[in-house]
């Protein structure tokens, strides 16, 4: 799983972010020329057709509205994107962390080795429990792809109730793993999904990346060769409503 590490070291009030980053391999194109409105509004309706009222979010309300005045305060980019956005559960769904990082400058350096670039970020570990928020910091490697604009962060939270069901699942179905939550572009580009995998090594690897589609409730998955991990995971798929498909690798993603 494309992971990107985030070194948060406190000092008083301020906070350094040290970024380990790859140079993408074909050039990042602004947010606002690739997403496309009406991907966006599907990913809208279909959580609102599936929030239930009585359920309790995965991210406070609070949080998401401190999260999009630290990038109204500090992004000067138009859309004020998010280039990453991490988060893992616990084994019982509760949220054990999440990272999103929000570039701030107002156009996006080169897409070459060497550079720096700002940014903003929120983290929070359920060790300390507390949402951390820092202003501008530079760190290395230039602009990361933008994956989604902030006021559509609601939207990516609702997600993770899905995601939740889904971590219930695995643990329900006796895969004792935590998961990991990644937003990524969607094919196309013209919206966004979801990267989802352990958090934790495996020794041997056993589970390997599945892709989650919000809007068809499709999950894909390469095949598992322990059949009875690959029948658990199924299981756990279809106890949290999505619709499983298996394929020959993650390039069918």
């Amino acid at each position: 799983m494309r992971r990107y590490f985030f070194l948060l070291i406190a000092a008083d009030a301020m906070c350094s972010i040290a970024l380990a980053y790859e140079v993408p391999r074909v050039a990042p194109k602004p947010l606002k020329e690739t997403q496309d409105s009406a991907q966006v509004r599907a990913h809208e309706e279909r959580v609102h057709r599936e929030t239930k009222p009585a359920l309790p979010p995965v991210v406070e309300p609070d949080w998401i509205k401190q999260i999009q005045e630290l990038a109204t305060k500090n992004s000067h980019r138009e859309s004020m994107p998010v280039e990453s956005c991490k988060f893992i559960f616990r084994k019982d769904g509760s949220l054990a962390h999440l990272e999103i990082v929000i570039p701030t400058s107002a156009t996006r350096t080169p897409n070459q080795a060497g550079q720096s670039h700002d940014i903003c970020s929120a983290s929070f570990d359920a060790k300390d429990g507390k949402l951390k928020l820092s202003d501008e910091a530079k760190v290395d490697g230039p602009d990361l792809r933008e994956l989604f604009a902030i006021d559509q962060l609601p939207i990516i939270c609702q997600e993770l109730v899905g995601l939740r069901r889904f971590q219930q699942a695995f643990s329900a179905n006796g895969l004792k793993y935590t998961l990991e939550a990644d937003v990524i572009l969607a094919p196309g580009e013209k919206s966004w999904a979801w990267e989802v995998a352990p958090s934790e090594e495996q020794m041997p690897n056993v589970i390997y990346a599945m892709y989650y589609y919000p809007i068809s409730g499709e999950l894909r998955s390469t095949a598992i060769e322990n059949s009875k991990v690959a029948k658990k995971v199924a299981a756990a798929a279809k106890a949290a409503g999505f619709h499983l498909t298996w394929v020959k690798s993650m390039d069918d993603r």
